[in-house]
């Protein structure tokens, strides 16, 4: 599991590393990104360092979303969107090199993680005011729904439409610009918060490690359990606010792709991984899958998993073995 530690507490309050210290300096600057507010943070001898790196870091993030967001209508995404069923696109050396991950990990977590689903989150109208389907109007977004509908050829570095499917990119986009971003910072310390995935690299800061908080399950703004990062990527999946409710009925912003339905689990999941494509990939999964699956699925594979799972009035906390095997004493 690499070096990482993870000091789990059930605490209050995000807390950042090297609050007091005078050198090196803590280096903060925010922006919006992917649809949510991101913070940056490094360590350097001086601000004016730390600015350098920072900037270095939004970069990335920023083409990264040019490259992959599906509200541009010029992004790399976007145009494979519209590309006509049955033309080939070629994708890029990198692009060609996520998309095998994206195979990859639709084929390991038996469609659990499928962002072939873009028909699905517009017939239940995920990222409106959210809307409950016709029967008739599922089954048309199931038809045009799943990655089996897209062909890719690994050797050429095509991808073909065979049905009208779109892509999101919503389960794994933070996770391939955090990548990126630590292809391209090297020793740098840094830590992103891309709400919902924190990635950290680069030297150990002063402080040991960044504290960053996992959030109560039910209340994204309260913080319930408190973790130190050294190094890898630790991303959320939740409900809580961002579920919708239309006529009675409630409409979870995660889908199930197999099912076509939103998924049932109301409570989170946190997965750490030494890579942020494949955390934001295996949160999501594994929201889908539900902590009695989703347990049993994680603990086979050593994968270190945390869920919190609201109970009478409380919280559960169900981790894997690998997740408990990460955590100090305390």
């Amino acid at each position: 599991m690499t070096r990482m530690a993870l000091c789990a507490l059930l605490a209050a309050g995000l807390v950042s590393a090297g609050a007091g210290a005078q050198t090196p300096l803590l280096v903060t600057r925010d922006a919006h990104l992917m649809g949510t507010r991101a913070s940056l943070l490094t360590y350097a001898t001086t601000r004016e360092a730390g600015l350098v790196t920072l900037e270095s870091a939004l970069r990335v993030l920023q083409d990264t979303e040019r490259e992959l967001s599906t509200w541009r209508e010029d992004s790399e995404i976007s145009v494979l969107n519209r590309q006509p069923v049955g033309t080939i696109w070629l994708a890029s050396p990198r692009l060609c090199r996520m998309f095998a991950e994206v195979f990859r990990w639709r084929d390991a977590t038996d469609a659990a993680f499928d962002p072939g689903i873009g028909r699905l989150l517009g017939a239940w109208d995920i990222n409106g005011r959210g809307a409950v389907p016709t029967a008739e109007a599922l089954v048309e977004a199931r038809q045009s729904s799943g990655l089996a509908l897209l062909s890719f050829d690994r050797e050429r570095c095509t991808l073909t439409r065979t049905a009208d499917l779109t892509l999101d990119v919503g389960a794994f986009g933070k996770g391939e610009a955090l990548d990126r971003v630590e292809a391209a910072l090297g020793n740098e310390p840094w830590m992103i918060d891309l709400g919902g995935q924190i990635s950290v690299g680069g030297d150990v800061p002063p402080d040991g490690g960044w504290k960053v908080a996992i959030a109560h399950p039910l209340q994204r703004d309260r913080p319930y359990l408190r973790v130190l990062m050294i190094d890898g990527s630790l991303s959320t999946s939740a409900g809580s606010e961002r579920d919708l409710a239309v006529n009675g009925t409630r409409v979870g912003h995660i889908l199930d792709p197999r099912t076509g339905r939103p998924a049932p689990f109301t409570g989170s999941v946190t997965v750490w991984h030494r890579r942020g494509l494949a955390a934001d990939v295996l949160s999501t999964a594994l929201s889908v899958m539900g902590p009695e699956e989703g347990m049993r699925w994680a603990e086979n594979r050593d994968l270190a998993v945390c869920y919190l799972i609201p109970d009478a009035g409380g919280v559960r906390v169900v981790t894997t073995s690998a997740f408990r095997a990460l955590v100090a004493p305390q």
